[in-house]
């Protein structure tokens, strides 16, 4: 069967699998499903669950005409018998319960704010959860309600807002133990600050959490780790970190406590390793520093939608602890013992493990993204990596009927000599000895990673004809600390290079690509660097620049993360004393250069690049008589082309490939413009 060209309404018909959970007899699989809904323009999930033979049934469905229901989060009692998951079918976020044996799930909490973390205790009487703000009711609601409310935001906090969420009120999270047979609240974290990922010892008499009391927790957040004693109501510190902290994770006899983090200050984009603690001594041991990549996915994708937590999980006999890592382009499975030994655990290659669970030593649960599959459940065996499972195949239909291309990867020298992995994607269609335009795609980041999951976006660019290449420079993950750190006070330099560099290795060895057709768009630093390469070089007939950033100098003072960010990427860059400094790494300097053809895509409401950075890049090249057009997108965030509304993302990427279409179809004199940069 002659498959059809993916489109972009595609993207709509996509089923998206993540978090999955084993139960405690080992036997089934508890996941999440996501899905598209078009009428009311965005998403909703369900859990479904499915035995290691891939014989599955929804396990929660809820409908409601005015809110995209999302059951999410799914965690097994202790003993099996009930499922809890996280629900807003009832308007807040709470925690719900279902019985494995069936009937309907019952709502556990009612807290007016909606529940945030949740975790059982091993006996299965509590749960440790999170609640921003003191402890309201949703009985409360109507009695607040009746009271007139101002709606003017007052700010004391340096930390005030954040990407996604908008402007903070003054509330803490905090940590409360929730009595299942009571259904009673106990407050066990205190004062201004705030608390998250609570964890029970094995013996069920200790609760540890993450979270900070430092003076200065606003300038440089470094979290440390408290004890909390449930019979003598006697918090403790148990550690103070110097670093992101992240995923606690118990041995199953209670003397290790594992951690996800790094001890190089708050600012550091470097590896996160697996740390280990003595819960008797509190002495701390890093158990990967030997190895040179970082833990999680970090594989940028736009079709996916695995919301799992980071995850470090204890083999049966508490000698291993196994976790994910970005190499290269892919995300694979590790396990390390307690002196430090890491090796895989024989997970595929040419993919990216989203999220993951053990079975047992020989068996783990994956979902498995590649370049043709958002990502599906496996069974992979762990003695032999060729001995993989499918047990889910939610997409199988729509995969049959449309074509994927598929990346190929290639590597190459920068204009130094260091090697830099890329990729490069046929058009639909292909045919030898014909001559097609070039996509060139930069990520953001920087310090994420282009790889192996479904591109959907670049997908559809093939599909309209083109080529599409795109590279990990200098900044990536996936290569080693020395390698992500190097575009530190750097941006714009050897970064360029290794982008530049990818584009003339691809022009001199893939003889399909036509010289005189090349295009460049990248989002958030790739946007910045989009931004860049069309002040230096006119060789691009246009580009796309999504979520950018201008000016270092603005950016400081208006994105949510600008005045750490800056500083710290910009080698101790000062907002007073080093203003031309970040001029001078400001595209906006430069924007009498420019001369290519440029569409700003920009999201309102996105306060990490904050649409004001748009707003300087379009006045900019309009004033100064550039081809612009500046496409502003309502009530979306900096996430717009990965968890946006549908409609939203489809319009994007109409705006976007219909830009270079319409700068293709006008191809002038075909001259290929400058190669060399502008000065």
């Amino acid at each position: 069967m002659t498959k059809r060209p993916i489109t972009a309404e595609d993207l709509t018909k996509f089923k998206f699998v993540g978090d999955p959970v084993v139960s405690p007899n080992k036997n089934k699989v508890a996941y999440v499903l996501t899905q598209v809904d078009k009428e009311k323009d965005g998403y909703y999930s369900s859990i479904y669950v499915t035995d290691l033979k891939g014989e599955g049934r929804q396990f929660t469905s809820h409908y409601s005409k005015e809110t995209l229901v999302k059951d999410t989060s799914p965690k097994w009692s202790p003993d099996g018998s009930t499922l809890s998951f996280r629900s807003n079918r009832s308007g807040k976020n709470q925690v719900w319960l279902l019985h494995t044996d069936g009937g309907e799930a019952v709502q556990l909490t009612d807290v007016e704010q909606g529940i945030g973390d949740f975790v059982w205790s091993p006996d299965g009487k509590n749960l440790a959860v999170t609640i921003r703000g003191e402890l309201k009711f949703s009985s409360d609601k109507e009695e607040e309600e009746k009271e007139e409310k101002s709606d003017v935001k007052v700010i004391t906090r340096l930390r005030y807002k954040g990407d996604g969420v908008g402007i903070y009120n003054e509330d803490r999270t905090h940590v409360y133990l929730f009595n299942m047979e009571t259904k009673s609240y106990t407050k066990i974290t205190e004062g201004d600050h705030d608390f998250s990922q609570p964890c029970f010892t094995p013996d069920g008499k200790n609760v540890f959490y993450i979270g900070t009391k430092a003076e200065d927790k606003e300038w440089g957040y470094l979290p440390a780790i408290w004890k909390y004693n449930i019979a003598s109501n006697k918090e403790t510190l148990f550690f103070q970190g110097n670093g992101y902290l992240m995923a606690p994770s118990f041995s199953t006899d209670g003397k290790w406590l594992a951690v996800a983090g790094h001890n190089r200050g708050e600012r550091s984009q470097g590896n996160a390793n697996v740390l280990l603690f003595s819960v008797e001594t509190g002495q701390l041991k890093n158990l990967t520093e030997s190895f040179d990549y970082t833990l999680g996915n970090l594989v940028g994708a736009d079709a996916k939608y695995d919301m799992a937590e980071p995850r470090l999980i204890w083999d049966s006999t508490n000698s291993h602890i196994y976790f994910i890592a970005t190499i290269g382009g892919d995300c694979q499975l590790f396990k390390v013992n307690l002196e430090g030994d890491v090796s895989a655990a024989l997970s595929p290659k040419v993919a990216s493990i989203t999220s993951y669970d053990i079975v047992s030593k020989d068996q783990a649960v994956l979902v498995l993204a590649t370049p043709h599959s958002t990502g599906d459940l496996v069974t992979q065996d762990l003695t032999n990596v060729k001995n993989v499972k499918q047990l889910t195949a939610w997409n199988e239909e729509l995969y049959n009927e449309v074509h994927l291309s598929t990346p190929e990867e290639f590597h190459y020298k920068s204009t130094d000599g260091q090697e830099i992995e890329g990729w490069i994607m046929k058009p639909s269609g292909y045919e030898e000895g014909k001559k097609y335009p070039m996509i060139l795609q930069i990520h953001g980041g920087p310090a994420t990673a282009y790889g192996n999951g479904l591109h959907h976006e670049m997908q559809v660019m093939t599909a309209k004809g083109y080529v599409v290449l795109y590279t990990n420079p200098r900044g990536s993950q996936g290569y080693g600390h020395d390698f992500v750190n190097a575009v530190i006070d750097d941006y714009g330099g050897m970064d360029y290079e290794d982008i530049m560099a990818g584009v003339d290795y691809a022009l001199e060895n893939y003889h399909y690509i036509d010289h005189d057709q090349l295009f460049v768009t990248g989002g958030s630093y790739g946007g910045y660097m989009t931004n860049v390469i069309v002040t230096r070089t006119d060789r691009f007939k246009a580009a796309v620049t999504q979520r950018c950033i201008c000016n270092w100098h603005s950016f400081y003072g208006t994105s949510d993360i600008g005045f750490f960010f800056t500083e710290w990427q910009h080698g101790h860059a000062d907002l007073w004393d080093d203003v031309e400094k970040l001029l001078k790494l400001s595209p906006l300097t430069y924007a009498r250069n420019v001369k290519t053809p440029t569409l700003i895509l920009h999201s309102e409401q996105d306060l990490r690049c904050p649409i004001e950075q748009g707003e300087q890049w379009y006045i900019a090249l309009k004033r100064l008589g550039v081809e612009t057009k500046f496409v502003r997108f309502p009530d979306e965030n900096h996430d717009l082309s990965r968890s946006g509304k549908p409609k939203h993302r489809l319009e994007r990427l109409d705006h976007l490939v219909g830009w270079f279409d319409d700068r293709r179809a006008n191809q002038g004199d075909g001259s290929s413009g400058r190669s060399t940069p502008v000065t």
